[in-house]
């Protein structure tokens, strides 16, 4: 057991480390049409349209239509995240500047340097998943959160636990 402890620590922290240095995916400053916590600038409110542009942004009114659901430490992707991903892709496709921030969320079990790895996988497999349905890499950000909010919330039913691990699509406008 003490082995695989000491085997444990240096690999959390290792992918701690490289989802640290990671920040190439990290949105702007610029953006305020994402949904978000008052920390972190795509977790604020969406917006139907962005001040100044005009134009509305796809699913502002929509949540479930903008978020994909993991199971219990999972990455993988089931079907009906599959369905809202092509939606969202075939828009992305659309209008070459619309940029889409993945948001990725855990709920409040595990550690918090483990819900940030899960995160960014999650985050991950959903880049992944929309490049393969032709979305460019340039219209793509990544944001892993992790259980940085969920670990505030008081979420005790395993429904509750299910709607805290999620990747967001939050668009902005280039």
């Amino acid at each position: 057991m003490l082995s695989a402890c000491r085997c444990l620590a240096p690999c959390c922290l290792a992918i701690l480390i490289l989802t640290a240095c990671a920040t190439a995916d990290k949105p702007s400053a610029s953006g305020n049409s994402g949904k978000a916590p008052a920390t972190h600038e795509a977790t604020r409110p969406a917006q139907a349209v962005r001040p100044g542009t005009g134009k509305a942004l796809p699913f502002a009114d929509d949540e479930a239509r903008r978020t994909v659901y993991f199971a219990l430490g999972d990455t993988l992707i089931d079907s009906d995240g599959v369905e809202v991903l092509r939606l969202n892709a075939q828009r992305l496709k659309e209008d070459p500047q619309l940029v889409v921030i993945l948001v990725g969320y855990t709920d409040n079990l595990g550690s918090a340097a483990l819900n940030l790895a899960v995160a960014e996988k999650r985050t991950e497999a959903v880049s992944e998943r929309l490049r393969s349905l032709g979305v460019p890499r340039n219209q793509i950000r990544r944001q892993p959160v992790g259980s940085e909010q969920s670990s505030k919330s008081k979420c005790d039913s395993e429904s509750c636990r299910w709607s805290m691990r999620r990747v967001e699509l939050v668009y902005e406008r280039r």
